[in-house]
């Protein structure tokens, strides 16, 4: 099957000339270890620059934040720390949102400490069934048992074309990087227009409201 964690391990080592048609040579720079290590930091990569312009792409489902010092402040799970756009909400059915605010402004409902929201003036605010919020995060590193999660699996792509532009980068002038920077370059402008495109109503509501579909960075306005 095409663009499993396998296939970019394949794809890899072949476009990189470590490979010959599935066949793997013996490599003691290139070892699986390294090769998938590289993919996964490539994968998380790929995210961070996703997360701007199209994270509908990325978001997850709501998710119940929790405290631990009884309101004062929220995390979203152990270790997890939102990379992208965030929506926070007093219930898992949404109604009203939260919104966030400095924190000697009271009349907010929180303010940012990036993985953890605090109550402004560090005031305790408990909620009977929340706060619940979609946000976008890094996925589980991807290895030989760990599948790659960017969807659709053909857009992963994009991971190979990062995880070997990464690697020339850092492979002292063995191979030139630029190759592989404009065919991610190329296959993003691709994946951008074709994510954006998606959803022909998409963004309507918070066109009106907002000026701009939700999603839509300044990268992305701009035609990147």
């Amino acid at each position: 099957m095409s663009w499993t964690s396998a296939d970019l391990y394949d794809r890899f080592l072949v476009y990189l000339g470590r490979g010959n048609g599935g066949v793997m040579d013996a490599d003691e720079l290139w070892t699986a270890t390294r090769v998938y290590r590289q993919l996964a930091d490539a994968q998380e990569a790929v995210y961070t620059d996703l997360a701007p312009v199209v994270p509908q792409v990325l978001v997850g489902p709501p998710v119940l934040l929790t405290t631990a010092d009884g309101g004062t402040t929220y995390t979203f799970g152990a270790g997890v720390y939102p990379i992208g756009h965030v929506e926070v909400y007093a219930q898992e059915s949404g109604g009203r949102e939260l919104l966030a605010s400095t924190y000697g402004t009271l009349s907010g409902d929180f303010v940012i400490e990036g993985g953890v929201i605090r109550a402004p003036g560090n005031r305790t605010r408990t909620y009977s069934n929340g706060p619940w919020a979609r946000f976008v995060r890094y996925p589980a590193r991807l290895t030989s048992a760990q599948e790659p999660a960017l969807q659709p699996p053909a857009a992963r792509e994009l991971i190979l074309y990062r995880a070997l532009a990464d690697a020339a980068n850092v492979s002292a002038g063995q191979t030139d990087p630029a190759p592989w920077e404009q065919r991610y370059a190329e296959a993003r402008r691709r994946w951008v227009v074709t994510w954006q495109s998606q959803y022909r109503s998409a963004g309507n509501q918070a066109f009106v409201a907002n000026g701009g579909p939700w999603w839509l960075g300044l990268d992305a306005m701009n035609g990147a």
